[in-house]
């Protein structure tokens, strides 16, 4: 009778118990260690947990445990789900020294092991699901639901002390990006089949984040709400709900990572992933199409699906280069959409190669008349598509015949297409339709390796190829597969460009992007307003400067699609240098934690409208740069605030640049940014103030620029006693002019021209290069 007593009052004395019942071999406690604050009980008898983080509102509480086995639902609730074992012990992998328990259940014929990683290295902890024989008839029928669950967790409480973030849709999961808060009466959390990463946080900002660890492509989070209209209930991380049969040792798990702050929360769980699957910046930060700016042909480009009067494609391409090098624009690669291949059933690709109607002198010859490289579109495959040896092809690919898709399962296809790719300057493949592919199979949908085999074939075909691959529709499970893929450098973040919409708001999508080591693209835009002719009818751009800013300032590729003799060549000219280098900041502009509150909780606690932040950092120093767009009311941001972290004191600025300094670089320093909508839109910069001897200087950098200190363009700054040398990198001959505030002299203008080497030394007391 003991027993059941204390398993009763769980709830009421939590830290109490984990002393009691660890003595009674109930429960398990794990102990927080210096880096690792999270309290977590699992109670033996059920299998269940209890967890919280001290000194915040984050406390979690489990909801039963479920596995279908042979078509029946086996479960901790009815006492169907038995437990025969329990095990215990130390261990170490890539994230560090960890704890586990171990429960093993009987799931009718089935063998079924749920585990519990308690890392004492990083605040972490890990929920394993393994079947040592696998398990067959595990299909519930819905894929948008789970055929098990373990964690599963209660959405419990009250309003107002906890709120979340859910990553969903395509877009790598920013297309439909749900918040709210989190109580018993929780809805909008994205899940099923396009569900992703959760994130939970206080109204202090300590933040938890929970996803899938492993198994990407098969995993699957499933928000079972139990109320009225679908609210409360439970969130259950499974596999997906029509996989019919788990193969023998299958393992697939679940990470919780806490952090204080939503944006650092996020970006050390991606730190998480990339470390367990060895993935590094290098390649992303390597990439061309990222690095140098092009041109694009996409949905909302002048030139989608739309030629020059009288001509094809061929010849319309060609000259949309020789016009934009005669204006001074130095575009680096082309971008090809899908209006260049053939297409099948249902718009399918058939055949990945040129039409002779768009191209007539085929691709190679296209290559060779521009001298530019090339980044291509693909979409899903379709049921007729002649690679299939099904339809007379070489290749072997799943044709489903309920179904307008394929699928090739063939490595060696990968590697052709890759090889004859190669002949006509292909560098970045542009996998789109992620999601139609994934989801519009059977096949895929009921098998716990046929997504994850398909993404990392023509993964690794890529890799052994030198090319990259941009995602494009990838739903949040595509993008935590990319942790695998080191050839997935970019990611479209925004739904498709319309001159016009409003795509652009890229703050909160690009998060997770960046945390999983791949760069966010806003995609395209027009850099006049005005482009007459286009396909769209009348559509304008009423808002060209605030396009170019944020493909600017989300380091990842920048593609203006403009119309021969439409460009604003100054206006693109502020987002490179002169030889089409993008002058970037040294991470992607993202949404302040503070708006993903306001938007959260509703309450007067965040900026209401679009505050995004990012810096530069050269040398030990940062300088920052603030985005404010279509905010609704003024608010004040400080360095903390914008999540700049500790920085030396210095100065905040716009232009005009004398009027607006005002003193920025702690917490207690505001900048106050004014009411402004899309068209007078503001971005800020900070930068700190330099002693240097009896004076005091601050380096404003390239007026002209989105990002005036770049580190593509500074690439060393050195302080001397009364005096301050900048190392400045471009195109050879470029002419590059520096301001400084110094002392008494105020500002202070510098032209550079560039040697042969394209580089430059520029030193402030002489207000000279060398």
């Amino acid at each position: 009778m003991i027993l059941p007593l204390l398993l009763s009052l769980w709830s009421t004395m939590e830290h109490v118990f984990p002393l009691l019942l660890t003595w009674l071999g109930a429960v398990a406690a794990f102990s927080p260690t210096d880096t690792n604050p999270i309290n977590l009980v699992v109670n033996q008898a059920t299998g269940g947990f209890k967890l919280d983080v001290p000194n915040s509102s984050l406390n979690f509480n489990s909801a039963e445990i479920f596995f279908q086995v042979s078509g029946k639902l086996y479960r901790t609730a009815d006492g169907s789900l038995k437990k025969t074992n329990i095990d215990d012990g130390l261990g170490k992998d890539t994230l560090g020294k960890y704890q586990y328990k171990s429960i093993l259940w009987q799931a009718g014929g089935a063998r079924v092991e749920t585990y519990y990683r308690y890392y004492t290295d990083v605040p972490a902890v890990v929920f394993g699901q393994h079947f040592p024989d696998g398990a067959n008839g595990t299909s519930v029928g819905n894929p948008d639901h789970t055929c098990t669950g373990f964690p599963t967790i209660a959405l419990e409480g009250q309003a107002g002390l906890l709120a979340y973030l859910s990553f969903g849709g395509n877009m790598f999961g920013g297309a439909s990006i749900g918040a709210g808060e989190w109580y018993y009466q929780t809805t909008g959390i994205r899940s099923g089949i396009t569900g992703g990463p959760l994130v939970v946080f206080d109204r202090n900002l300590n933040t938890v984040v929970l996803s899938p660890f492993s198994e990407f492509m098969a995993a699957s989070v499933w928000h079972n709400g139990t109320g009225s209209g679908g609210y409360g209930g439970e969130v259950n991380y499974g596999i997906m709900g029509d996989v019919e049969n788990i193969p023998p040792n299958f393992d697939y798990q679940t990470i919780l990572y806490y952090d204080k702050g939503i944006n650092q929360a996020l970006h050390e769980w991606g730190g998480a992933l990339m470390r367990q699957y060895g993935k590094t910046r290098a390649r992303t930060e390597s990439d061309f199409s990222s690095n140098y700016i092009g041109y694009w042909t996409d949905n909302g480009a002048y030139y989608y699906y739309h030629t020059e009067s009288g001509k094809n494609y061929e010849d319309t391409m060609v000259d949309v280069m020789a016009y934009t090098k005669e204006a001074g624009i130095p575009y680096r690669y082309l971008q090809l959409d899908s209006w260049w291949y053939y297409k099948g059933v249902a718009g399918g690709v058939k055949t990945w190669d040129a039409r002779p109607d768009v191209f007539p002198s085929g691709l190679r010859a296209l290559y060779e008349k521009i001298g530019l490289p090339i980044v291509a579109h693909n979409r899903y495959w379709a049921k007729d598509t002649t690679y299939a040896k099904q339809n007379g092809g070489n290749y072997s690919f799943i044709v489903e015949k309920q179904s307008t898709l394929s699928i090739p399962i063939d490595m060696t296809f990968w590697d052709d297409l890759f090889t004859q790719s190669a002949e006509w300057g292909l560098i970045v493949y542009e996998q789109d339709w992620l999601d139609v592919e994934f989801k519009g199979l059977k096949a895929t949908l009921s098998s716990t390796s046929l997504g994850k085999q398909w993404l990392m074939q023509f993964g690794q075909a890529a890799s052994s190829h030198d090319l990259n691959i941009q995602y494009c529709m990838a739903n949040p499970r595509h993008a935590l597969q990319s942790v695998q893929i080191p050839a997935v450098t970019q990611a479209r973040v925004s739904g498709d460009y319309h001159p016009g919409n409003e795509q652009w708001r890229i703050g909160i999508g690009s998060i997770m992007a960046h945390a999983l080591g791949v760069r966010p693209f806003k995609d395209t835009f027009w850099s006049t307003t005005n482009q007459t002719g286009s396909p769209y009818g009348h559509a304008t751009e009423p808002y060209p400067r605030l396009q170019a800013a944020v493909a600017t300032l989300s380091a990842g590729p920048v593609g203006p699609s403009d119309m021969v003799k439409g460009a604003d060549v100054n206006l693109i000219m502020r987002s490179c240098n002169a030889e089409g280098l993008l002058l970037k900041p040294s991470r992607p502009a993202t949404a302040i934690d503070l708006q993903i509150a306001q938007k959260a909780f509703q309450l007067d606690m965040g900026p209401k409208g679009e505050v995004w932040t990012t810096y530069s950092d050269i040398a030990g120093l940062r300088f920052g740069i603030i985005l404010a767009a279509d905010l609704q009311a003024d608010w004040n941001i400080n360095a903390v605030t914008a999540g700049f972290g500790e920085m030396m004191l210095g100065m905040a600025f716009t232009w005009p640049l004398t009027p607006s300094m005002t003193p920025f670089g702690t917490a207690t320093e505001n900048l106050l940014l004014k009411q402004c909508g899309k068209d007078d839109f503001a971005v800020w910069y900070t930068s700190p103030f330099l002693t240097l001897q009896n004076q005091t200087a601050m380096i404003i950098g390239e007026t002209d620029k989105w990002v005036p200190v770049s580190p593509q363009r500074v690439k060393n700054i050195l302080m001397f006693d009364s005096n301050l040398e900048l190392s400045l990198a471009g195109a050879p001959g470029e002419t590059v002019t520096m301001s400084f505030m110094v002392g008494a002299k105020g500002l202070v203008e510098i032209k550079c021209v560039l040697n042969e080497a394209g580089t430059a030394t520029l030193n402030l007391n002489k207000e000279a290069c060398y």
